[in-house]
Order: structure tokens, then sequence, then C-alpha cells
């Protein structure tokens, strides 16, 4: 596949195998430059610089700065989403303590008014007692009076029967 920077890399590799020097003259190596290959090689880095900063180091620096930007609004992103939740959380545990202080409210209410209930009940039986008692009381009474007036009836006809056995006659 022919791609810009495959045709990019064939170019400079071929530019770059001219410059280089052949076998034979490895052996006379000399360390002073030969400006023949110093200036192809200036000439290919000058005919190079811009395709490969076009066709690799740009798309590459792009595509670092978009990572990066990605990264970056992620972790924006994922401290925005702690924050909400922790605010969240927040609002939670206030309706929580709200709905708490509610429910206790109610909770009192209703005990006040079962201990309310429960005093009136008390003091109607109370009553209801007292009645009942002032009833039986009234007719214990009565009965009282009945019994003592039949005991005075019995106690005049016991004693004149006594009476009478005791002297032998009838009185």
């Amino acid at each position: 596949m022919r791609t810009p920077a495959n045709i990019l890399l064939s170019v400079s590799l071929a530019l770059v195998a001219a410059a280089v020097p052949s076998a034979a003259h490895a052996a006379d190596l000399n360390l002073a430059p030969d400006w023949k290959v110093v200036a192809v090689d200036m000439a290919v880095f000058g005919l190079l610089i811009y395709p490969v900063n076009r066709l690799l180091i740009a798309p590459m620096l792009r595509l670092v700065a978009e990572r990066q930007r990605a990264t970056t609004g992620s972790l924006d992103r994922a401290g925005q989403l702690q924050k909400e939740a922790s605010e969240l959380g927040h609002q939670l545990e206030a309706r929580l303590a709200e709905a708490r202080a509610r429910a206790n409210a109610q909770r009192v209410q209703i005990l006040g008014a079962a201990e309310e209930e429960e005093r009136a009940l008390m003091n109607a039986a109370s009553a209801d007692a007292a009645r009942t008692i002032q009833v039986a009381r009234g007719a214990i009474e009565a009965d009282l009076v009945e019994v003592r007036s039949a005991l005075e009836r019995d106690a005049g006809t016991l004693a004149r029967e006594a009476a009478s056995r005791l002297l032998g006659r009838a009185i």
C-alpha cells in the first residue's frame, strides 16, 4: 500500500543510501568532513523537513494533544461528577435528617395523644367505678336498714319467746 508516509520513507532511504560511502572507502576512514556529503545531507534534510513535519510529526503532535485533552477532560469530568455526587450525598443526608425529625415529631404527637386518651379512659373508668361503688353502697345501706328493721322485729319476737320459755308461760 502506497501512502504518503511510505513514499517519504522510501525516498529518505534512497537519499541516505546515496550519501553513504561504499565499503571500499571505509578503509580510508577520514574524520575530516567530506563537504560534498555534508552538502547532500543538508539538501536532503532541507527537502525532507517540511513533508516529514507535515505527514508524521504534526499528526503525532495533534494525536498527543488530543489524548491529553481527552484525559484532562475525563479527569475534569470525573472531578465534577465526584463533586456532584458529594453534593447529592449531602442533600440526601439533609433530607433524611428532616424526615427523621418529622417522624420523631409525629411519634411524640402520637404518644401524647395516646397518653391523653389513656388518661381520659382511666378517668372514665374511675368515674364509672366510683358510680358503681356509690350504687353498691346505696344498695348495701338499703339492705342494712331492711336487715336492721327485720332484726329489730325478730329481736322482739325472740325476746318474748325466750322470756316465755324461761318463765314457763306465754307472754
